[in-house]
């Protein structure tokens, strides 16, 4: 996992590819450990319960704040108190999901990492040119923020043009199958 870190450092927005809705939670508690400070964490998932994702912090990693963003019917009870649960009652309502997230880009600014589970569920309820609008925008306000995301998709839902233009719209995409492997968009420095 240390190689795969290196490999992307630097890097803002990751797609991650998964050949099925997995558990990335080692993945997830690896990013958070890498992180210079002590991060917030903003869960997004259209597919598992909130429960799911507080799990996963509760160990050795050291969180700020934590909040889960629940699309759609999914169970948003956590037994965390201290875990912010914002549902999104609509999956296809990408205007909400989209708010929710800036607030909390805003609130907790550059030491936030965001895990978008999955654009392989929200793609169900939206076009693709609705998708890549949202993660466009998305990913831009992020950078913006000095934020890190990690989005999932599951390729093999998706024929190739769909998923190679939700890939542009990302720094790198890693995938953790064996062998893992990540490759990175280049990305030319801003000007000064």
């Amino acid at each position: 996992m240390d190689e795969i870190l290196r490999q992307l450092d630097g890097t803002t927005n990751v797609l991650l590819t998964e050949s099925s809705i997995g558990d990335n939670g080692e993945f997830v508690t690896s990013l958070l450990r890498k992180q210079p400070s002590v991060p917030n964490v903003l869960f997004v998932t259209y597919t598992r319960p909130a429960s799911l994702y507080v799990d996963q912090l509760n160990g050795d990693v050291s969180i700020e704040n934590a909040a889960v963003i629940t699309v759609g019917n999914k169970s948003s009870e956590v037994s965390d108190e201290n875990v912010l649960i914002e549902p999104v009652s609509s999956a296809n309502d990408l205007t909400s999901l989209g708010i929710r997230m800036d607030q909390f880009l805003s609130q907790w600014g550059d030491s936030t990492l965001i895990y978008f589970d999955s654009l392989t569920p929200m793609l169900q309820y939206v076009t693709l040119r609705a998708a890549y609008e949202f993660v466009h925008t998305v990913t831009g306000r992020i950078s913006q923020s000095e934020a890190q995301s990690c989005f999932c998709i599951t390729p093999e839902a998706h024929d190739e043009k769909e998923v190679a233009a939700l890939t542009s719209l990302f720094d790198a995409k890693l995938s953790l199958e064996e062998p893992p492997s990540v490759q990175r968009r280049d990305i030319p420095e801003p000007l000064r």
